[in-house]
């Protein structure tokens, strides 16, 4: 696929969710802001997301070799597991299915060995914010089923691809924000007593002097590490309409919208001069140059160097 053919495909949303730029942080060092059994479980995750930060969507990555795990009960999260082996697991003697939900108040887990699952954590105040916006109720732990085993093959294939894409890139702060606003609407109509209702219809579009408040913030900051909170802040309205409207408006998601802005800067800046990749890349909020390559030959089809040589020769 030619360049230009594949920026068309960016332009227009066609793009795959691991074109990240890798600003999220994954390690050890953990923040007030993370479920309570990543510090007082028997085992430590193998890699964690959003470690050190205050971002919507948590993941933690696990191996285990243990047979029985005493899972802590966190209610300020709305966590589910997805298994990634098939080491058969049990949740207080309930046989759990490959995606499972992790109770408020805790539980007993007994795995084959050795096991290996995937964590996904939202906070509980976010879920009730997209309830609020989505169905216009009010959302108590007690409107949430927690199953040990949740048969919906297509809630199982977003985790699996949400994980998958985490699991190959550092996903920025912006695609975490997105990613959990798409997994608290599917638990909110799947697993919650609102579940049922009609949710709200189309939001409407971005008034013109909002549209153009948001642009020109992400413009002042598209070589910053957005947050989709700051950018509906700016907009005057929660996150969850915003992303709504911002979609109707636009045709594409905020993060889409700032993934086009950061290679199209990247293009300019490769097009007028001989500056190094690097710098380009810290220019267009990329963490790194290999970042930028990975970015720019996943959009484009050729890596910097090569559009360089072709606008340039």
């Amino acid at each position: 696929m030619k360049f230009e053919d594949a920026w068309k495909g960016i332009e227009n949303g066609q793009m795959g969710d691991g074109a990240g730029t890798g600003f999220a942080s994954c390690g050890a060092t953990y923040s007030s802001h993370v479920p309570r059994y990543w510090r007082d479980h028997l085992i430590a995750p193998v890699r964690t997301i959003g470690a050190a930060t205050a971002t919507s969507l948590k993941m933690s990555y696990w191996f285990s070799t243990i047979e029985d795990s005493p899972q802590e009960g966190d209610p300020t999260f709305v966590s589910a597991s997805l298994r990634t082996s098939v080491a058969t697991a049990w949740r207080d003697a309930a046989p759990s299915g490959r995606v499972s939900m992790l109770p408020f108040e805790g539980a007993q887990w007994r795995f084959e060995q050795p096991v290996s699952f995937m964590q996904f954590h939202l906070p509980f105040e976010l879920m009730g914010m997209v309830c609020a916006s989505l169905f216009g109720r009010e959302l108590t732990h007690d409107h949430l089923r927690m199953p040990a085993d949740v048969p919906d093959s297509q809630l199982c294939r977003r985790l699996d691809r949400i994980g998958h894409t985490a699991s190959l890139i550092e996903p920025t702060n912006l695609l975490l924000d997105s990613w959990a606003l798409i997994l608290a609407e599917t638990f909110l109509r799947r697993l919650s007593s609102h579940g049922e209702r009609n949710g709200h219809g189309p939001f409407g579009k971005l008034p013109a002097r909002g549209i153009a408040r948001v642009v020109a913030y992400i413009e002042d900051g598209v070589d910053q590490d957005l947050r989709l909170s700051s950018l509906a802040a700016v907009a005057g309205m929660s996150v969850y309409h915003f992303a709504r409207r911002f979609q109707e408006t636009v045709g594409i998601s905020p993060y889409s919208y700032v993934l086009v802005r950061r290679i199209g800067r990247a293009r300019a800046l490769l097009r007028r001069n001989d500056e190094r990749l690097v710098d380009v890349a810290l220019a267009c909020g990329f963490s790194s140059q290999s970042h930028l390559t990975t970015v720019f030959r996943r959009c484009l089809g050729v890596t910097p160097g090569e559009y360089r040589r072709r606008v340039q020769g």
